[in-house]
């Protein structure tokens, strides 16, 4: 009886999944919305986007009027419309100061980021800040049809795990869907003028500019000195990966990296999991990819500590790693990808110098090119460097644990 009311209820959540979210961009993928078991009607008052590697959902998540979920969390105004706030009824506060671009909180905390978008008369918070101070669960996953942000409190019966096993087929639906609209308008299109909007999709996905509206470095990355008689760099590709550890603020350096485009890999020593919480959320909620880095002095130490660490990850995320940092016999048997770098990097300080050795490595090398930065408490070199590398036509790659 126990296990056909539980079939039931997997029933009724899975048709309970009816809509999506707005495209995430104006490609036309999809940014997918869950609140606690469910999916919000397809609406600009909860579909999310994202500026700058951080998630941004709309104040109208948290109007349980739209949504039909009420998480105790409200907002308002205030100050002549120059602060938004947003309240529970347990007296915490959180205030975006809308003229300074900054944050605040009633526990004397500073929220990161602390800005807010304004697009479509709608009010975008950072998701992952007002989930974390108001005690919301925030999952972010990448699914095999775009990315999926989950938000829920207590209320939720469904484990993440279970929950997008429920939701695959309605996710895969809908994708299909998206797909045979864009072919429908563009073939509508066939024959138009070129003048002739194609795509209407960015008043529903609005892309905030990162310059020079909104900088991505706590101050202007450092472009390295390239003399305007040099001959054009060589292009090569290259893999990015960040080493971290406990008590480290993180968000320079991802600030840094994901003003590319590139989606790095954040390495956590393995049996400091559980004191970088807010950092591994940090780093998953901004769409990196989360790795481990072994303890001990043998194989068998470096595994038991990654197996360790994977479990408390899955602990603060609901979801493991195969990442690892380095080499070892013992782990790549184990399964686990062992990510090597080709060169690693302590502090980057002098665009320049940092700039000429990695040009130098690229051109010579025959494999793309790993690389390995510690946290930087100011990273303005390493944008400058990254940006430049962008800019010169350089590839970054997207790391997948399958291969590298």
């Amino acid at each position: 009886m126990k296990a056909k009311k539980f079939l039931a209820l997997l029933c009724a959540v899975a048709v309970g999944l009816t809509l999506l979210v707005l495209p995430s961009s104006a490609t036309g993928s999809l940014f997918f919305l869950s609140l606690n078991d469910t999916l919000p009607a397809q609406s600009v008052q909860t579909a999310p986007i994202q500026s700058s590697g951080w998630v941004y959902v709309p104040t109208g998540v948290f109007n349980s009027r739209t949504t039909g979920i009420n998480f105790g969390v409200y907002y308002g105004l205030t100050d002549n419309n120059e602060s938004l706030v947003l309240y529970n009824l347990s007296g915490k506060t959180m205030t975006f100061h809308l003229d300074t671009d900054t944050a605040t909180t009633s526990t004397g905390e500073t929220p990161v980021p602390g800005r807010v978008l304004r697009q479509n008369g709608q009010y975008y918070v950072p998701a992952y800040a007002v989930c974390r101070f108001f005690g919301l669960t925030y999952s972010f996953y990448s699914t095999d049809y775009g990315p999926l942000l989950r938000i829920k409190d207590s209320n939720a019966v469904l484990n993440d795990n279970l929950f997008l096993s429920s939701a695959a087929s309605i996710l895969r639906s809908r994708t299909n869907s998206q797909v045979f609209n864009n072919n429908n308008n563009n073939n509508n299109n066939n024959g138009n003028s070129a003048s002739t909007p194609s795509t209407p999709s960015t008043p529903t996905t609005p892309t905030v500019p990162t310059t020079p509206t909104q900088p991505t470095t706590p101050s202007d990355p450092v472009t390295p000195d390239v003399p305007d008689t040099a001959e054009p760099a060589p292009t090569f590709s290259l893999y990015l990966a960040v080493r971290a550890q406990a008590g480290e603020d993180i968000t320079a350096t991802l600030n840094a990296v994901l003003s590319t485009g590139a989606i790095p890999i954040v390495f956590f020593p393995a049996d400091q999991v559980t004191q970088c919480a807010d950092q591994v959320r940090q780093a998953a909620g901004r769409g990196c990819h989360v790795g481990l880095i072994p303890g001990g002095d043998n194989g068998e130490a470096k595994l038991a500590s990654v197996q360790a660490g994977s479990k408390a990850l899955a602990a603060i995320l609901r979801q493991e790693t195969w990442f690892v940092l380095g080499e070892d016999e013992t782990l790549a048997n184990a399964g686990y990808l062992c990510w090597s770098p080709s060169l690693s990097f302590q502090t980057v300080s002098n665009a320049t110098t940092v700039y000429n050795s990695l040009i130098q490595s690229g051109e010579s090398a025959s494999a793309p090119l790993r690389l390995l930065f510690r946290t930087q408490t100011d990273a303005s070199a390493l944008a400058g460097v990254l940006n430049q590398l962008k800019a010169d036509g350089d590839t970054f790659l997207a790391v997948r644990e399958t291969k590298y």
